[in-house]
């Protein structure tokens, strides 16, 4: 059978989702190093920003590029755009891979505050951020499963 109704709206979400990502990190230069604090990155990526190196730069594109590729195989597999090749593999992966870390960052924030703090600047323990984005991670990866598991369904 093709794509549920529930299942096609949780792909849907999760792909729109992974688009507003996108453009929350495109936004992020625009606010300088207060903006890649706030919106969790490595104090050290906030300190190159002041400095005027491209690496903060380079990457929110890569995060954006991420994030926009992995929305186009949510729509691809809508039926919105043309079929990319191995959409069932790229859905599953990226549903497995944001699940995993929306429910590893937690348990890491708890056990070993000090080795996330490495990767996210606000993940020094349990916090709301954490919780925030660990929820938005399980909730899109889910959403993918979901869309890998129907989608295989339907071929």
């Amino acid at each position: 059978g093709r794509l549920s109704k529930v299942s096609r709206h949780w792909l849907f979400a999760a792909g729109s989702l992974c688009v507003a990502g996108a453009l929350v990190h495109l936004a992020i230069p625009i606010g300088g190093s207060a903006w890649y604090t706030y919106f969790g990155a490595p104090a050290a990526l906030a300190s190159m920003a002041d400095a005027g190196l491209a690496r903060p730069i380079v990457t929110v594109l890569a995060i954006s590029g991420a994030l926009l590729g992995m929305a186009a195989y949510a729509f691809s597999a809508l039926g919105f755009i043309k079929p990319l090749p191995a959409t069932r593999l790229v859905l599953a992966i990226v549903g497995v891979g944001l699940s995993v870390r929306g429910l590893a960052f937690p348990l890491v924030a708890v056990q070993a505050p000090e080795q996330l703090g490495r990767v996210c600047g606000r993940c020094d323990g349990l916090n709301a951020f954490v919780g925030l984005t660990s929820a938005l991670c399980v909730f899109i990866g889910v959403g993918y499963l979901v869309g890998a598991w129907r989608h295989g369904a339907k071929t």
